[in-house]
């Protein structure tokens, strides 16, 4: 489906990225990751030729800064003659009371999670007009949607990342640009397998998820295979929620009983 396609994938070395990269690899993409450092590079790298899948490329990036972004983008260039799809997956949470939130964690989790999508997106979207197409997909949250406690620097880049997809799905679309983006639930990843086996965890899931159950990374690296593809050619803009059904209903307040989300977990 993707084949001859360029993906380049930020926070590719994580388990989500790397879940991403694996759907779009067995589709025929060439993957090129893009991660913090050196060794989550080749991590994500290594992960892919362990399922037999096409060697990928790996670039050091700092999506949090503009001047990284543009470097980045400049390697990327000496490594492929095209970029067709770009899936912003770099992100981080921060788990905090609005009182005892600091300024600097704000910044920190903002310039991730919100300012780095558009450096990112604004670099591949100067040479996807060039070749006349192309696919942005930003990884959002159900956060966006519902709101989780105590993470309001997360909850407010997330949202905001869904405002930066409308606007740029419209500045984009005389290009042939679609930009969309997948708002991800609770996630069975390394980071928050160990949740999975608490009782009262799961118990909490059952309540708040209608299929009563975690995502995958891979559920997620579908939704932006369906978005990156020509099945979507006419889909822009939106953001599509797999949860398992949580935005669906009125999503965790307090009083519904227990909720996953009450200890320190992450979804993207």
């Amino acid at each position: 489906m993707l084949f001859g396609k360029t993906a380049l994938i930020t926070g590719g070395g994580g388990g989500l990225g790397i879940g991403i990269a694996k759907v779009l690899a067995e589709q025929g993409a060439r993957i090129v990751v893009l991660d913090m450092t050196a060794e989550a590079c080749q991590h994500a790298c290594d992960a892919l030729l362990a399922e037999g899948l096409d060697p990928s490329d790996g670039v050091q990036i700092d999506v949090s800064s503009a001047d990284s972004v543009a470097r980045a983008f400049v390697e990327v260039d000496r490594l492929v003659d095209r970029i067709d799809i770009l899936v912003n997956c770099a992100g981080v949470r921060e788990v905090s009371s609005v009182f005892e939130l600091s300024a600097a964690e704000w910044d920190r989790v903002i310039a991730i999670n919100l300012s780095g999508p558009f450096y990112c997106a604004r670099e591949a979207a100067l040479r996807m007009r060039e070749s006349r197409g192309g696919s942005i997909v930003n990884i959002s949250s159900v956060a966006a949607m519902l709101g989780m406690p105590h993470r309001p620097a997360y909850n407010a880049s997330k949202a905001g990342l869904m405002g930066l997809t409308r606007n740029l799905a419209k500045d984009l679309a005389p290009w042939k640009i679609r930009v969309n983006a997948v708002a991800p639930g609770l996630l069975r990843t390394p980071l928050t397998e160990p949740y999975f086996d608490d009782p009262a965890f799961e118990r909490g899931l059952d309540h708040v998820v209608p299929l009563g159950k975690g995502g995958t990374p891979r559920d997620v690296g579908q939704a932006v295979l369906y978005l990156s593809s020509p099945m979507a050619e006419f889909v822009t803009g939106i953001m599509l929620p797999v949860d398992g059904g949580w935005s669906s209903e009125k999503g965790y307040t307090v009083g519904d009983g227990p909720s996953p989300y009450t200890s320190s977990t992450s979804s993207t």
